[in-house]
């Protein structure tokens, strides 16, 4: 079953009145910020089937974000500076189309990004063209994907005497107490919405068990 998808959107006013317009008829930075709001992020109904990103920087902090499905493989990551940094994470999909991740955090300091592979990222040269500088970086190969993830997910829950069997027999949204739980002990962050990692959680959960 596919996550659901939003269909319409509905202001009321005061008065009583209301509009009502299609989802997809708004910005798609519109769109990105509502689906990121606690309130309309709904639990996954297969997480094992979800793909994910984990990015993680040179002070230890780590992000998981969730993916098109359709995503294959890692293409390239660069930063763009202005005023500030912003960087660019491409992802390969089946369809030809990369998909684009932002990566607001720190993205000079991004050390390693883990998808089908664990990539450690070094900085290869810096084109400056006006008031704008790109920055490339080169990725080195140095792990096999989730694993180190999957073993300290493991440590964890034998720590903390989780039952693994016990959480994949329930769905996903009954479980989010117990994935929060793993989440902390894990120091996982969410990089877009909370819901992506609670839904990683339930990914690992139903992987192993």
């Amino acid at each position: 079953m596919p996550r659901p998808r939003p269909q319409e959107i509905t202001v009321k006013f005061d008065d009583g009145s209301m509009a009502i317009a299609p989802f997809e008829s708004l910005p798609g930075s519109l769109q990105f910020e509502i689906m990121r709001q606690a309130f309309v992020s709904k639990a996954s109904p297969n997480p094992e089937d979800e793909r994910y990103l984990l990015l993680e920087w040179d002070d230890g902090w780590r992000e998981v974000i969730q993916v098109d499905a359709a995503c294959t493989e890692i293409n390239r990551y660069y930063v763009i500076s202005r005023m500030e940094h912003v960087g660019r994470l491409s992802l390969n999909k089946q369809d030809g189309y990369p998909e684009l991740i932002e990566v607001v955090r720190k993205p000079l300091d991004l050390k390693r990004i883990t998808f089908t592979d664990t990539f450690e990222l070094t900085l290869e040269r810096s084109d400056r063209e006006g008031n704008k500088t790109d920055h490339f970086f080169s990725l080195a190969k140095r792990g096999k994907g989730f694993s180190e993830i999957i073993t300290a997910f493991k440590e964890v829950v034998k720590k903390e005497g989780i039952e693994l069997k016990e959480l994949s027999s329930k769905e996903p949204s009954e479980i989010s107490k117990q994935c929060e739980k793993i989440r902390r002990k894990m120091g996982l962050k969410a990089g877009w919405r909370q819901q992506d990692v609670l839904d990683f959680i339930a990914h690992l959960v139903k992987s192993v068990a």
